[in-house]
């Protein structure tokens, strides 16, 4: 028998509060960083790591949660052992190598690369053709962002990166990460600014040869009551129905994109890099539209599940998932 939630677990991921509501710890990693050895500084996983166990209920709640949800969806076999801490501590690496990537310390050769899609893509971009990169909170996309501001993407020519992002949940880290690095925000659209015409801009810079990237595994903090729903790990969740329907008006190639560390909690570690492009017809009649955003997100959404199953440590949406809408 499901146990009741909490008011805290029906909270919708938009509405929860920063953990860290200063950005002086963070200012003081990054004093760290510039006096100290990268590897020396990336030590500090631990007890930043213990800092967000000890202070964070929901974090630590919710990761217990979700590694329950793996467990159960694999017969056992996913995790080996259930602990909060492990997967706080990969969240904490994940936060310092996004400091590095935005200092300039994180080099595009300590990316794996694989057989997927990834040429395709490098190609399309070098013949001056730009796309839509469909993200998510699984793994580091942003230390993919970071490599590109500096001109470290694997393609000959510069490359314009628009991101679709919400601000408000990360203000103070946003705001650390701005003082590394001002490219940080630059490029930047908060989901609650687009409107008719962010689409066709959108599309401009994509003709140009440009990025659009936007994350597809929260819905919207504006529309919450526009999603799509799917099974992932076994149960329903929501994904947001905008992310979709942007990449379908846009009307450009869609692909799939992870970065996701070799190894939980190491110092200097590698990123595999895996794309995947979608098959989902995007020039459909009008009348089919909903139908191709539905199988949009259905694909994503396996995509998604795929590189879980793989890297269920580097899962870090602290928040209720499966919360449905009509639970909110």
């Amino acid at each position: 028998m499901k146990k009741p939630e909490t008011e805290e677990e029906k909270l919708h991921w938009a509405d929860e509060k920063e953990v860290i509501s200063s950005n002086k710890p963070l200012l003081f990693l990054l004093r760290l960083f510039k006096i100290f050895p990268t590897r020396i500084v990336l030590l500090l996983i631990y007890p930043v790591g213990f800092f967000f166990f000890a202070f964070s209920k929901r974090a630590r709640q919710e990761s217990l949660n979700f590694q329950k949800v793996l467990f159960e969806y694999t017969d056992g076999k996913i995790p080996k052992k259930i602990s909060a801490y492990r997967q706080i501590v990969s969240f904490s690496l994940c936060v310092l190598e996004k400091m590095e990537g935005w200092l300039g310390k994180f080099e595009y050769d300590n990316l794996i690369l694989h057989d997927d899609d990834l040429p395709e893509l490098k190609n399309q971009l070098e013949n001056g053709k730009g796309a839509v990169i469909i993200c998510s909170h699984l793994g580091n996309i942003e230390l993919l962002r970071s490599l590109s501001s500096f001109g470290e993407h694997g393609v000959s020519r510069e490359i314009t990166v628009t991101t679709i992002m919400e601000l408000k949940s990360t203000e103070q880290f946003n705001k650390t990460l701005q003082e590394i690095n001002p490219n940080v925000a630059f490029n930047v659209i908060d989901p609650t600014d687009i409107g008719p015409d962010t689409i066709c801009k959108l599309q401009e810079q994509i003709e140009k040869g440009g990025l659009v990237v936007i994350a597809g595994d929260r819905t919207s903090a504006r529309t919450r009551d526009r999603f799509l729903r799917e099974k992932f790990l076994g149960r329903d969740a929501d994904f947001p129905y905008g992310v979709f329907l942007i990449a379908l008006l846009l009307k450009f190639p869609v692909y799939y994109c992870f970065g996701l560390r070799t190894k939980s909690a190491t110092v200097n570690p590698k990123y595999n890099m895996f794309v995947e492009r979608s098959k989902v017809d995007l020039n459909c009649a009008r009348g089919k539209r909903e139908e191709s955003i539905k199988a949009l997100c259905h694909e994503f959404v396996e995509k998604l599940e795929k590189y879980t199953l793989q890297f269920p440590d580097q899962w870090y949406n602290f928040y209720n998932f499966w919360l449905l809408n009509e639970e909110m």
